[in-house]
């Protein structure tokens, strides 16, 4: 009988338990339900994420992520080192929103990749193209073998600077792969689109997913309800949409390609991405370079295979 009693109590208290644990706060949203969350499209349906860490992981090979909001002090297990060049220390160590988003998508792509977080973004832009060439000299400084930007399009008063900090990385073996960053050394990616934007002043070199589930803002979820989960040719309002990831993810790609050969010129890495792309069709047109991971690794094995 008193064990029965003793369940009886346990029951009780469990349920309690749960209800003040994980009851909905009926305040606002309190959860999200997604329609086809489990076969919807990820960077592994289109660029074999998998099969590519199947060869590679990006073990060994140092990637600087130029950006701000990396959660640094509460995040140092992800970071193999950083630095701040703003002077913001809350920037680079308290706020972890969107240098920590890249750094946790570049991991999920290439695990075992060093990542380096260079708080270089600010609100001046002056300040911020000094930040970031102190930052690129930097990366040259520390031998770092790939570098990401994923922010708007240098200011045209300062690019020209830029420019020159990046083709010094650049003759020192660095890969860049910088969004809305149209020149010619820069491995330039753009979406799942079937043009580039009228704004570059070349063709993107290849095409990365522009879909990065890792965060979701409530507020553009919310919005996207409302409008019936149609986005119309805005592409831009569904609430998983990414620029910025393209960058990490295509230099987490590269870095388990720099696993396999890290003596090559970055020229000759955006020569092997664009030959082993894909030809695709995404929502009823054609995009022409989409990167295929494990292809582009593969490719580096026969040319091993070959030299011995």
């Amino acid at each position: 009988m008193k064990i029965k009693i003793t369940i009886f109590l346990l029951s009780i208290l469990l349920l309690v338990s749960v209800f003040y644990n994980i009851k909905p706060d009926t305040s606002g949203t309190w959860f999200i339900s997604f329609p086809n969350a489990n076969t919807r499209p990820t960077y592994d349906s289109f660029h074999h994420i998998r099969q590519a860490q199947e060869l590679a992981t990006g073990k060994g090979i140092k990637v600087g992520i130029i950006g701000k909001y990396f959660g640094y002090a509460s995040n140092e297990n992800l970071y193999a080192g950083g630095k701040d060049f703003t002077g913001n220390k809350e920037a680079f160590e308290t706020i972890a929103e969107h240098g920590l988003w890249m750094a946790t998508t570049l991991k999920e792509i290439s695990p075992d990749v060093e990542i380096y977080a260079l708080n270089a973004r600010d609100k001046n832009r002056k300040n911020e193209a000094k930040a970031i060439i102190e930052a690129i000299n930097w990366a040259v400084e520390n031998d770092i073998d790939i570098l990401t930007y994923s922010a708007e399009a240098f200011s045209h008063e300062y690019k020209e600077e830029i420019n020159k900090a990046v083709r010094k990385a650049i003759d020192k073996g660095i890969v860049t792969t910088f969004i809305h960053y149209d020149a010619q050394e820069n491995i330039l990616p753009t979406g799942f689109f079937p043009n580039s934007p009228k704004t570059y002043a070349r063709e993107a070199d290849v095409n990365i997913f522009h879909f990065d589930y890792n965060v979701l803002m409530l507020f553009k979820y919310e919005n996207y309800l409302k409008s019936g989960r149609k986005t119309g040719n805005n592409i831009g309002a569904h609430p998983y949409f990414s620029n910025s990831s393209m960058s990490p993810v295509l230099a987490g790609i590269i870095a388990m390609m720099k696993e396999m050969n890290n003596d090559l010129t970055p020229e000759e890495y955006k020569k092997i991405l664009v030959e082993t792309s894909k030809k695709i069709n995404f929502q009823g047109y054609e995009v022409n370079h989409v990167v295929d991971a494990p292809a582009a690794i593969r490719y580096l094995l026969k040319e091993t295979d070959t030299k011995e």
